[in-house]
């Protein structure tokens, strides 16, 4: 009983000071009142000053792959709209930064496998590098490299050249990629880097 008493009077203690904050509140707010009396509030301008809501960026173009080698072979000219280098010679994606770009130019990534391409036509080639990104991929390949040669003793130029930077520039599992070091192979072989599964 007596226990009771005590957290009752506790209780009641609580509450007279809160109703005491609310009775200073409801002063402090009719002293405050009571001074802006005679202020004349300001004029509010319907407009700002802010600039333009900005334009969106424009969507990037989806990537059109196409596992068809007729398709892609159609047209085998060095279109070089998204390229790193003025000939071609590397490629970026859309996300990919300079310096994992100049990691791959540097021959810092550990290729994990080769595939040469010489003596193939371009539809072997096409249906070969195809089968060899699929592979590298499911054994978690990051970087791989691919040798297609120079083109010097086609008559038809460097076809096997165009068909596989257009075919890596398209292709969604590869990130970028960049002509080897002249000890390497140079403009004749590349360095793939791929996206990680």
């Amino acid at each position: 009983m007596i226990l009771y008493g005590l957290n009752a009077v506790s209780e009641t203690r609580k509450w007279v000071n809160v109703d005491k904050k609310q009775k200073k509140l409801s002063q402090d707010e009719q002293l405050f009142r009571q001074e802006m009396n005679d202020v004349v509030p300001l004029k509010v301008r319907s407009t700002t000053d802010s600039k333009a809501p900005r334009m969106p960026a424009r969507k990037r173009r989806q990537e059109t792959f196409t596992e068809n080698p007729a398709s892609t072979l159609l047209s085998l000219t060095d279109d070089q709209t998204h390229s790193d280098a003025n000939d071609g010679s590397s490629h970026r994606k859309h996300g990919v930064q300079k310096r994992i770009m100049q990691k791959l130019k540097r021959g810092r990534f550990l290729t994990g496998d080769q595939l040469d391409l010489h003596h193939m036509t371009t539809e072997t080639g096409h249906l070969a590098l195809l089968e060899f990104i699929a592979d590298a991929q499911r054994r978690k390949f990051e970087c791989v490299r691919i040798v297609h040669g120079k083109g010097l003793r086609s008559e038809s130029g460097p076809r096997l050249r165009l068909m596989t930077r257009q075919l890596m520039r398209d292709h969604p599992q590869v990130l970028a990629f960049t002509a080897c070091k002249p000890a390497d192979g140079g403009s004749g072989a590349m360095d793939v880097l791929l996206k990680k599964i």
